[in-house]
């Protein structure tokens, strides 16, 4: 499937590529293309989307947004273990590349190899004299959804679980720690993150934006690889976040 919308020129010939891969893999490959211009609706072709229930319009997962805030130190394809509703999936992000070098998109590949790893737990336990290992295990919970802010969720979601802790029993400094780990992973590449993290912390979104600042500072004032928009949801609030 395709957005309605038009694909970005230099994208377009990479939407046979998703059709071809879909067709040689079968239903249990989802192939996807993202526009990164696009964000957060970032899915602008997909095929056999039933694997992670995305479609055209869709958002970018968590992996992926933490990929591009550290582009830098990511490879440009990168082969993984990851996991949606339960499904073991070994996935393929590949970083696609503008004219001025700068990422414009991103493909990926997302196989359903679940009845394989069954497939083979079993026949460990029928094979092995002592107890099976070795067994395929997911390397990262991978956060599929189709709203961004499903997404957004999931992320700080994951890392009160870590901390042990609820907003409610949070410090400055502990909150300030959950707006840096987002940063890290991503999540303020995304338009309006800020406001859906003050509510989830019970903060002000200029106090986001004040921890954002100071924590950027601390980076070395790091740029954001993609290109992305700020933060903030207009230019006073690119302002007040330290804007990358």
């Amino acid at each position: 499937m395709i957005a309605s919308s038009a694909v970005n020129p230099y994208l377009r010939s990479y939407v046979a590529v998703v059709r071809g891969l879909a067709e040689m893999f079968g239903p249990g490959c989802e192939v996807v293309l993202h526009d990164l211009a696009e964000m957060p609706h970032s899915i602008v072709a997909i095929e056999n989307g039933q694997v992670t229930g995305r479609r055209p319009g869709d958002a970018p997962t968590d992996q992926m947004l933490r990929s591009l805030r550290n582009a830098d130190d990511t490879p440009d394809v990168r082969l993984y273990v990851s996991s949606s509703e339960g499904t073991v999936l070994k996935s393929l992000a590949v970083t696609l590349r503008g004219g001025d070098d700068r990422p414009i998109g991103v493909l990926g590949i997302n196989l359903d190899i679940s009845d394989l790893v069954h497939a083979q737990r079993t026949l460990a336990n029928l094979t092995a004299a002592a107890r099976p290992s070795g067994e395929v295990v997911p390397e990262t919970e991978e956060l599929f959804g189709g709203d961004i802010r499903e997404v957004l969720a999931g992320m700080i979601v994951g890392i009160l679980s870590d901390m042990g802790k609820t907003p409610a029993t949070m410090n400055r400094e502990e909150k300030m720690e959950v707006v840096a780990r987002l940063e890290e992973r991503g999540a303020f590449l995304v338009k309006r993150s800020a406001e859906q993290v003050a509510e989830a912390l019970d903060l002000s979104r200029f106090t986001v934006f004040s921890y954002l600042k100071e924590i950027r500072r601390q980076d070395g004032g790091r740029s954001d690889p993609a290109n992305s928009t700020s933060a903030g949801s207009n230019q006073t609030d690119d302002t007040a976040g330290g804007g990358r």
